[in-house]
């Protein structure tokens, strides 16, 4: 029998909404890949940073989906990564810190790099919806539309950001935010990418195209012997 193949994800609230389980990566999986078994770990955690991100690679840390703690990602030496970009919590950092943004994204991936065996993927997030951002969220509960669409252009240009960190980088991507955009262009209406209860997540929908570009990069690498 094959030896369970990790994959560990790693982001925000756009990772960690995806559930323990996350039931559409591993039916994609499943689907491809009849053969190999998987093991996999969430490791997002609502409203983090990628600094966070950092913290999580080589600290223990509180654990999201219930009591106690949960293991820091390189203890369970992933075969694959998947770094998502943090974007969406960096929005509010400015245009004059983008560098900063990617300086710390680079830290991460250095971080990963010394500390597991795993090949590394970044995956750039779905776009905001501009015109019903954050709607529905109680903590925003009276927030002029306005504002909330200013938030959405900053995710935007942190988003952008995040695209040209891989291609300066030269990193494995996969660049859900340019494709959904496409689709969008196309007539697709970005209802069906986005979360309709907070009106920010990804949907169920969106959760099976992201795992159906992450199988796609695992064929393209050639991973799964």
């Amino acid at each position: 029998m094959k030896r369970r193949y990790k994959i560990a994800c790693l982001g925000d609230s756009m990772t960690a909404f995806w559930g323990s389980e996350m039931s559409e990566l591993s039916d994609s999986l499943e689907r491809e890949f009849p053969e190999q078994p998987f093991e996999l770990f969430n490791y997002g955690v609502s409203g983090t940073r990628a600094e966070y991100g950092i913290y999580r690679i080589t600290h223990d840390f509180p654990n999201p989906f219930g009591s106690g703690f949960q293991k820091c990602l390189s203890s369970v030496s992933p075969d694959l990564v998947v770094v998502e970009s943090f974007a969406y919590n960096h929005r509010l950092d400015g245009k004059h810190n983008i560098d900063n943004y990617h300086n710390v994204l680079r830290q991460l991936f250095e971080v990963l790099r010394k500390t597991t065996p795993a090949q590394l993927v970044f995956l750039i997030t779905i776009p905001p919806d501009r015109v019903n951002f954050l709607d529905h969220v109680p903590t925003y509960l009276g927030v002029i539309p306005e504002l909330r669409q200013e938030w959405a252009t900053y995710s935007e240009m942190y988003l952008q950001a995040a695209v040209e960190f891989a291609k300066n980088e030269q990193l494995t991507h996969i660049n859900v935010f340019e494709r959904v955009k496409d689709k969008v262009a196309s007539g697709v209406p970005i209802s069906w990418f986005i979360d309709q209860n907070d009106h920010i997540h990804p949907s169920r929908y969106a959760y099976e195209f992201i795992s159906e570009e992450i199988v796609g990069a695992i064929q393209q690498l050639d991973l799964i012997k």
